[in-house]
């Protein structure tokens, strides 16, 4: 009997420690894409910085973009793998 709750507490804990690992993941990617929007938003001056800075937010964005497709994409396949 003894086994078998340290066997459980030992799960929970590792469960816990992965749960907690992917939480400090997402927010380390949404911190980031906060940066980068604060970035983009303070702006620079002068005519060549203010294009290149425009193309380096294009960039970032379609990064975004291509993040959050497949984020979309692998929950529709978890959705359909659980039907």
């Amino acid at each position: 009997m003894k086994k078998a709750m340290f066997v459980g507490l030992v799960s929970a804990l590792i469960l816990s420690g992965v749960a907690l690992a992917k939480q400090v993941e997402e927010e380390k990617k949404g911190s980031s894409m906060q940066g980068m929007m604060q970035e983009m938003m303070k702006g620079e001056s002068g005519g060549e910085r203010d294009m290149e800075g425009m193309m380096g937010m294009m960039g970032q964005m379609t990064k975004m973009m291509d993040q959050c497709s497949a984020m979309m994409e692998s929950n529709q396949t978890e959705a359909q793998e659980n039907k």
